[in-house]
């Protein structure tokens, strides 16, 4: 894939990503809101990883991954053509840093879900993670 971007404009538009208050965490919330959970926090800094939701009387840490910025198995995106070995390294540094935090997580006897970007967009695997949501404040365990 060919940037048509000017290498200035791409970085200024990634220096634009934002970690927090993404429109795939805004979905995420509303689906809590909608399933009437109540006792969760956004974004809570003092539990491992940065959770984008933590049901901190249940244990349970919930992170939304992008697809290409947490190297989804299932939709492989291609990495940009320009500093192509950086993009590689900061992805599997993200997947290292996702592993090393379930296993903290879990050690802490922590519930952790992984939700990916493309299971956000599929009514059908939205449904699957309200289910997961659900089973997760019942028990414990990983599921990513």
């Amino acid at each position: 894939m060919v940037d048509n971007l000017k290498p200035e404009d791409r970085k200024k538009t990634m220096q634009a990503v934002k970690g927090k208050g993404t429109s795939l965490e805004r979905r995420l919330f509303s689906i809590l809101a909608a399933m009437g959970l109540k006792g969760w926090k956004k974004n809570v800094s003092e539990v491992a990883g940065k959770p984008d939701v933590v049901f901190d009387a249940k244990r349970v840490a919930i992170f939304i991954n992008g697809c290409f910025w947490h190297g989804c198995p299932h939709c492989r995106r291609k990495l940009p053509e320009t500093n192509r070995e950086y993009w590689k390294r900061k992805i599997r540094r993200n997947i290292t840093l996702a592993k090393f935090n379930n296993q903290k997580l879990l050690n802490d006897r922590w519930t952790v879900l992984r939700i990916w970007e493309h299971e956000m967009r599929n009514p059908a695997d939205v449904d699957k993670i309200k289910s997961e949501i659900r089973h997760a404040l019942s028990s414990q365990g990983v599921k990513t």
